[in-house]
């Protein structure tokens, strides 16, 4: 009988230290990430769910709907189940949908959850409602890209270039302001600058319905300009497909930049490729092995990294030091551009967003690459 207690006794005690362990081993905290889904955002879906399934224990990844402009309620509430989680030290949202405003106002003021890191990425609210509720904004360099496109279409020998985009769109004040740029740029260099209506893909024709009426519309501009070399812009993620589509198969089409550059930015899905996320440049040298096949290796063009995947993993990972009490403050830039060069292998330089009444807004960085030439990844 002793010696049965004995062994009961030992065993408790095993169980416990694996207890103890267990609990040890535990995350003190949880990163909260809000993404579109595929439709809309796949790289930053893959980014998220990538993070969900190596920590299962501390990310929580949720995806805000489709027609996120109609339901912009299910948004918010998504956001403020996440910061209803005591354990909830952060939440990343890429892209902030209409919404996060509404959202963090509430976490940070009726829930008192001042303790929540909260990071927008590729926000499509205005910079001051953002930046006021955010702690940190980070964002594709807008107006910059405005002038790429404009710049690439004039290297091209672009005598026209096509800017789709529609009314919801039209009412951001960055989209705003990059398509001033283009056009200013654009005509600048004598190029003609066309602003072209298409659906939106969050109304009633839905992303299919938008897509298909890009995919029509594009033989028919080329139509109008035969003979002259057409560079193309949207506004829109999911239209990138449809724009890439149709450009591919037209020889004087061009094709600057996706509206998030990256070379995951719908390519694959396009062109029928695998989505190499692990391998960013076997990823690019598939796409200019495809372009090429087809003849348009020099007419179009992306940037290098992945950059909303990179809001992510670098949100990440600076969240994790914020919830860690490794940071200076909520806004630590040292250790937010470390946690960058972590995630994309580069320096990143980060600069700041000033409107056009001169504000500058310290807190929303703006992230600026140059657009590749993809002859340069040929074998």
């Amino acid at each position: 009988m002793k010696k049965l207690l004995a062994l009961l006794m030992a065993m408790m005690m095993v169980m416990g230290l694996i207890t103890v362990a267990m609990a040890d081993a535990a995350p003190a905290y949880k990163i909260a990430i809000m993404t579109g889904t595929t439709s809309q955002g796949e790289e930053e879906y893959y980014a998220a769910n990538t993070l969900a399934e190596q920590y299962p224990d501390m990310v929580i990844h949720d995806t805000y709907p489709d027609a996120f402009s109609s339901e912009v309620e299910t948004t918010i509430s998504k956001l403020i189940a996440f910061a209803s989680d005591p354990e909830v030290k952060a939440i990343i949202f890429v892209q902030a949908v209409q919404g996060a405003t509404a959202a963090f106002t509430q976490i940070k003021g009726d829930m008192g959850r001042d303790d929540i890191l909260l990071i927008s990425g590729v926000p499509a609210e205005d910079p001051a409602d953002i930046s006021a509720v955010s702690d940190i904004v980070l964002a594709n360099d807008e107006i910059g890209c405005g002038y790429q496109v404009a710049d690439l279409a004039y290297q091209w020998g672009c005598e026209v270039l096509v800017h789709y985009s529609f009314a919801r769109h039209l009412s951001y004040e960055t989209i705003v302001a990059k398509r001033d740029a283009m056009k200013a740029t654009a005509e600048g260099y004598g190029i003609e600058f066309v602003e072209r209506d298409c659906p939106d893909p969050t109304g009633d024709a839905g992303m299919s319905g938008a897509q298909a009426a890009v995919l029509e519309d594009i033989p028919k501009v080329m139509e109008e300009y035969a003979g002259k070399k057409v560079c193309f812009y949207c506004t829109n993620c999911g239209l990138q497909v449809a724009l890439q589509q149709a450009i591919v198969n037209e020889p004087n089409a061009y094709y600057a930049l996706p509206c998030c550059p990256s070379p995951y930015h719908g390519f694959q899905e396009a062109f029928g490729l695998t989505a190499t996320y692990g391998d960013i440049d076997g990823a690019i040298k598939n796409l200019a092995t495809y372009l090429n096949e087809h003849d348009a290796v020099g007419r179009f063009s992306t940037w290098s990294l992945p950059v909303n995947m990179s809001m992510i993993n670098a949100g990440f990972e600076y969240a994790c030091a914020y919830a860690e009490g490794s940071t200076d403050g909520k806004v630590d830039m040292d250790v937010l551009n470390e946690c960058f060069v972590d995630a994309t292998g580069s320096e990143i330089e980060l600069g700041t967003y000033v409107d056009a009444e001169g504000n500058e807004y310290a807190n929303y960085l703006l992230i600026a690459l140059e657009p590749i030439d993809f002859a340069d990844y040929l074998d």
